[in-house]
């Protein structure tokens, strides 16, 4: 009987390792599945499976169908009991912890023995099918320290995943590319920017688990394919006895936050709750090493109902609604003139979802949705308090659609179906002009400056003004410089965008060997009317012997134009805001193609895992973002064609007696190439090949965390090292001479030792000429491709320690935490007069004291 359940266990144990399987891929799949066999292997129909949630003791009981399979989807995280028995045979009593990965088993049942394993989400192997994707688990959503007030979720992706770069007010950029990233939210799909000045993010509180697949794009995602975060929020199934937490935090920066969660339910009917609450006098990044004018607070409100209709049928709702208002923090400049900018967010979202288990098998799912980002933008009460331009914007964006999805695995196939519809309605409102007399300035002054002269307003008279003809003067712009005369401009538009998809993939196993056939048809009808058909085609080949997959795929990408602000960046022709604004050169953004090309392999140990990748994409119809008039208003552009290529490596540590931890390094090389082909240019045309302001040649992530026994303190260690944004504005050292006071004293600009300040910019330099914040190439070796100027190294570190059960009762326990961001306070910058964002600082060092109530 011993040597039974010896065997048994050992062979269970090894088919863990040899087939077990975690379906990253495109699609459905159930949290946990398997087949239950007798110990030849062959499957055993009909065996009674009963899955029990060891925290409440909730049950799920079903039969094995007629080739053993069996399948539990819709699964909260935390550990789980699953018993096996079958007429004729012993038991099988299995400990499984899920962390929000898809666990696949194979269950042997030897004649009339029992037998006992242990299974964990780092006890799986990877699918061959899986991209290249990074699982980040609950601990991690819970204990990472966030680098971002007013964006969390941002800051966890961008300290958990290689390639990504980060940037300020929660913006990241994934794989060279700006701000191309899908969020899928139980299945809905999000591709509008969720940067904090854009939208609210989905709130960290509601989150079980996230996954970000950076690999290929597999058929069933379009629009924003570079980076792909699949995230799933928090369920009350299962939860008989009501549990929640309830948490207050104080911090740096007049810092205080505040939330508050409760689940419930049964094995039928589940509620999730949740609430948070944010304010802080350092809410968004500032332009300046101190905050100035930088208040902020945000709130957020979460609902998800789950109903099992039948066995193998959940309906599932979930709702949201948020509010932030913020101050835009201002420069020296804009402080003394008592600039006071604010904007307002509001935004909702309700996402009815259904999903049907036919068998173990075949899933089908159906997501619906509304969703609602509306933004205010309110200028200073006096309108030459606003530098250098006045602006004023209301901007709606509402997204409503479907999208079916049909997932079927037998066999040696895996196959993946469905459609998606969606209609997003735009109304843009804005009114803008110059109100700096240096900012398009005719002339410039004895010391090379632009003029503050406002009574020249042709470059042919400077002279007899005793200045100097200011080259990059933009006559265009004279109707809106408020300060020689000219009037505001308003401008009011709306607009609908439909677009379908339709798709189909197909993963083929042949041995160790399988291929991925994938095809999506989108068509897009917006400011234009296209469509494009595009194949996903993939070989993936796993050796068992090294535990290791590796992988080649190619995509062909149909893109989008950016939704933010697109009427005005798409205005053409007369009478249009171009037109009105004197811009050199407007064009209608239309859509892109994209050809993508991905290597990599993953090797999963049973302590450690590694994964690399190498991509390639070339873009006909590259977008990026500008600004206009040096404003808070952003819009989209479009380019001839970019160049991206990049490597990803992640090394994770399993959990091992209280270690665990990462490591990833990367790579991301982006190129720009002319000329413009849509979006608003107020400058000569575009041309040339460059680097923008989202390509960073060098970031790493180290992570170290350890557990102090089962229930002792914890510690959460990250290290973040970035290579640096490349400065567009800072091309050498007689551009940087022309700038303000306060800009040369943002960039740290020194003349031996003397160092510019607000009121004493540095003009001329007989000696060396540097800047502590930001890379110049030395005189002669600037290139906008091989050798472009860039914000300067930085590395940060930050910390978190805790005890989640300082003290406890029963099933109540209150625990306590400290957080340390940037430990070592650092100085550094994120850009620098950024065409996208302009000038944002790093957080000083922050200190947060949390107490946690859980019941």
């Amino acid at each position: 009987m011993i040597w039974l359940r010896l065997t048994s266990a050992l062979a269970l144990a090894l088919l863990l390792l040899s087939d077990a399987s975690l379906r990253a891929q495109s699609g459905i799949s159930a949290a946990l599945s398997g087949v239950v066999t007798d110990t030849t292997g062959a499957a055993l129909p009909g065996a009674k499976l009963t899955l029990t949630f060891v925290r409440s003791g909730a049950e799920r009981k079903q039969l094995a169908g007629p080739d053993g399979g069996f399948a539990f989807i819709q699964l909260t995280t935390g550990d789980y009991r699953l018993g096996v028995e079958a007429v004729g045979f012993g038991s099988a009593q299995q400990a499984v912890s899920y962390q929000g990965a898809p666990i696949h088993l194979m269950v042997p049942l030897g004649a009339a023995a029992s037998t006992e394993v242990t299974v964990s989400a780092t006890d799986i192997v990877e699918e061959p099918t899986a991209p290249a994707h990074v699982l980040i688990t609950p601990e991690e959503i819970d204990r990472m320290p966030s680098q971002s007030v007013s964006a969390p979720f941002s800051s966890l992706i961008t300290m958990t995943t290689p390639g990504v770069s980060a940037d300020s007010n929660g913006s990241f950029h994934p794989l060279g590319d700006h701000a191309e990233a899908s969020f899928f939210v139980d299945g809905q799909p999000i591709t509008d920017q969720q940067s904090r000045t854009f939208s609210t993010q989905v709130s960290l509180n509601t989150l079980q688990s996230v996954d970000v697949r950076e690999g290929a794009p597999g058929a069933d995602v379009g629009d924003k394919t570079s980076m792909i975060i699949a995230a799933q929020t928090r369920s009350g199934l299962d939860q008989r006895r009501p549990s929640g937490t309830l948490q207050f935090g104080r911090g740096s920066f007049s810092t205080t936050n505040a939330g508050a969660s409760l689940g419930f339910g049964t094995e039928r009917f589940g509620s999730f709750t949740a609430a948070d609450a944010v304010n802080s006098a350092r809410f968004l990044d500032t332009p300046e090493a101190v905050n100035l004018h930088a208040n902020g607070n945000a709130e957020n409100a979460f609902q998800r109902f789950d109903y099992r209709l039948t066995d193998k049928t959940i309906l599932q709702l979930s709702t949201s609604l948020s509010h932030s208002w913020f101050q835009t923090p201002n420069t020296f400049d804009q402080q003394t003139l008592r600039q006071n900018q604010r904007q307002t967010i509001v935004s909702f979202n309700a996402a009815p979802q259904l999903i049907h288990t036919f068998n173990d098998h075949a899933f089908h799912r159906i997501n619906f949705w509304v969703r609602q980002d509306k933004v205010r933008y309110r200028p200073s009460g006096d309108i030459f308090s606003d530098s250098p331009a006045y602006l004023a914007q209301a901007r709606r964006l509402t997204n409503a659609g479907t999208r079916t999805e049909f997932t079927y695995t037998h066999g040696r196939h895996n196959l993946v179906a469905g459609g998606e519809y969606k209609h997003t309605f735009l109304t843009e409102q804005f009114a803008t002009g110059l109100t700096d007399a240096t900012y398009n300035s005719p002339c410039l002054g004895p010391d090379g400056a632009p003029s503050s002269n406002t009574t020249v307003r042709d470059p042919s008279l400077c002279a007899s003004a005793g200045l100097t003809a200011n080259a990059d003067y933009l006559p265009g712009l004279l109707p809106l410089d408020l300060t020689r005369g000219g009037s505001v401009y308003s401008f009011r538009g709306r607009t609908d965008i439909k677009q379908l998809a339709l798709f189909g993939q197909d993963f083929i196993r042949m041995g160790q060997l399988q291929l991925k056939l994938g095809l999506r048809y989108d068509k897009y009808n917006g400011m234009v009317s296209t469509n494009g058909v595009q194949p996903r085609l993939g070989m993936t080949y796993g050796v068992l012997r090294i535990r290791t997959t590796f992988r080649g795929d190619y995509s062909r990408v149909f893109l989008t134009p950016y939704n933010e602000n697109l009427i005005v960046a798409s205005s053409d022709g007369p009478g249009s805001p171009s037109a009105s604004l004197r811009a050199s050169g407007s064009h209608v953004l239309s859509t892109a193609t994209r050809n993508q090309f991905n290597i990599g392999f993953t090797t999963d140990l049973k302590r450690v895992s590694f994964s690399a990748e190498y991509l390639w994409k070339f873009t006909y119809g590259a977008y990026d973002f500008d600004v206009l008039l040096n404003s808070p208003l952003t819009f989209p552009t479009q380019f001839a064609k970019s160049k991206i290529d990049g490597g990803l490596v992640r090394v994770s540590l399993h959990p091992y007696r209280g270690f665990a931890g990462f490591v990833t390094v990367s790579h991301t090389r982006s190129r720009l190439f002319g000329p413009q082909l849509g979006g608003v240019s107020f400058s000569a045309p575009y041309s040339n090949v460059v680097r923008p302001d989202h390509d960073e040649g060098l970031a790493m992530n180290l992570n170290a965390r350890y557990q102090f026994g089962r229930r002792g303190p914890w510690i959460n260690a990250s290290y973040r090292y970035d290579g640096g944004l490349v400065s567009v504005a800072t091309p050498d050292i007689p551009t940087v001479l022309k700038l303000s006071g306060d800009e040369q004293q943002q960039m740290g600009l020194h003349c031996g030792d003397v160092f510019a300040t607000v009121s004493m910019p540095i003009r001329s330099c007989d000696g060396a000429t540097r800047a502590t914040r930001i890379r110049i190439p030395a005189p002669g070796t600037y290139d906008a491709d091989r050798n472009p100027s860039r914000v300067a190294v930085r590395n940060t570190v930050d910390l978190s320690i805790g005890k989640d059960d300082l003290i406890s009762h029963e099933k109540q326990s209150l625990g306590i935490r400290l957080d340390i961001v940037n430990l070592n306070n650092t100085s550094a910058l994120y850009n620098y007069l950024s065409t996208f964002s302009g000038t944002h600082f790093l957080t000083p060092r922050a200190t947060t004291v949390a107490l946690r109530y859980t019941f």
